[in-house]
């Protein structure tokens, strides 16, 4: 008994010297480093840089860069050579219509998919402007009805094309009734063969239970960013320190605690809903939250936005503040089985993380700030960010 004892002694301590020793180091043992390094976009005087929507594809071997613009028109640039090529003109109405453009994703030149945002459908379209094929969505398996907007122009939320199917992301979806967002699934999968759409498990939540106070985005559920790595989607709720890891077959459900050392505590309760607006969107700005989760196939590691808790002074428009992706925000790192290996807070007003993308040299922020002193309206510029390995 009493070499039993000792053993569970060491053993006891073994454990504990490993916690206390390891997992700090093992939580910041990787930083993402500005490099002086940037790509640069002119603006037309037509074009209307974006806020949330910015999507690259690559087409015969070349990247490009694409957005939507005035609610008609996609816009594409060379990543390479940061030339505009094109400006794909899209019909708004009648038979090859796809309605008002807020968000839309692009495969190729030959498969830009768009979704309509008034009806449940999503339109595959080509860099002529032309409609290939019309994708109706209708009930899902359980019954539930699919809510026009698939496609979150908030939020990082791609559509992922499969062989034999379509994963398309949901936003809260008030017609399903009392209690919604329980039965609001963040995403949906899309047989082509037998038009069998399938939800996810993972539903929305309230984001207060104080129904006198304004929810986020004025509605309930607040939002959800998600990303398919290959194998498995990983989504970010932006009220919850917790990540969900969910099974192509949406089988299995793991949740993993993906904290900001930089927020010591979310939640979603806001002001009373009879506030003045610009005041909300104040208080949308100060509040701690969490953004997109972006997924880099590059270095097998996940990105997660985190905006901590701050104080915003007196502003001509906190709308402003908040379309350049608020004062201050942290990318917390995680490695490929979703443990938090580093975090990185970048100085206030310095770059846009609605607006980025994954290259295989680094991640490139958005470094078009309004506040910072380089900023030139007419030039959409990115930033490289490079991982980096700690080296003490």
């Amino acid at each position: 008994m009493h070499v039993l004892m000792k053993h569970c002694l060491f053993s006891l301590f073994t454990f504990i010297s490993f916690i206390s020793c390891t997992s700090p180091q093992n939580k910041d043992r990787f930083e993402l480093v500005e490099k002086d390094d940037f790509l640069s976009f002119q603006i037309d005087d037509d074009v209307i840089p974006p806020k949330f929507c910015l999507w690259t594809f690559k087409d015969n071997g070349k990247e490009y860069l694409s957005f939507p613009n005035q609610g008609d028109e996609v816009i594409v640039y060379d990543l390479e050579t940061q030339q505009l090529v094109k400006k794909i003109h899209y019909q708004k109405e009648g038979e090859n219509g796809v309605g008002n453009i807020y968000s839309f994703y692009p495969v190729d030149f030959n498969h830009i998919y768009i979704a309509n945002t008034s009806l449940p459908e999503v339109y595959l379209t080509d860099s002529a402007g032309r409609i290939n094929d019309k994708i109706i969505l209708n009930e899902m398996e359980n019954g539930g009805m699919i809510s026009p907007v698939f496609l979150d122009v908030i939020t990082y939320r791609p559509m992922y094309i499969f062989n034999d199917s379509i994963y398309f992301s949901q936003m809260v979806n008030p017609s399903l009734g009392y209690e919604y967002w329980k039965h609001s699934p963040v995403g949906l999968i899309l047989d082509k063969k037998n038009h069998k759409i399938i939800p996810t498990p993972l539903v929305y939540h309230r984001t207060s239970e104080n129904e006198n106070l304004y929810q986020p985005t004025g509605i309930d559920g607040g939002k959800v960013s998600g990303v398919f790595n290959g194998e498995s989607f990983v989504y970010s709720f932006n009220f919850q320190d917790s990540i969900y890891q969910l099974s192509r077959n949406f089988k299995k459900i793991t949740k993993v605690l993906a904290k900001s050392k930089y927020i010591e505590k979310v939640n979603g309760e806001l002001l009373p809903s009879d506030s003045d607006l610009e005041q909300i969107i104040k208080r949308t700005c100060e509040l701690p939250a969490y953004g997109n989760i972006i997924y880099d196939p590059y270095r097998e590691v996940y990105y997660r936005f985190a905006f901590p808790a701050v104080k915003m002074n007196k502003e001509r428009s906190y709308m402003d503040i908040y379309h350049s992706g608020r004062k201050q925000f942290s990318i917390i790192i995680l490695d490929k089985n979703l443990n938090v290996v580093g975090e990185t807070l970048f100085h206030e007003y310095t770059y846009n993380p609605y607006l980025l993308f994954v290259r295989e040299n680094g991640l490139y922020l958005c470094a078009s700030h309004f506040k910072r002193t380089d900023y030139n309206e007419n030039v959409l510029r990115f930033q490289r960010i490079e991982l980096v390995k700690r080296s003490n």
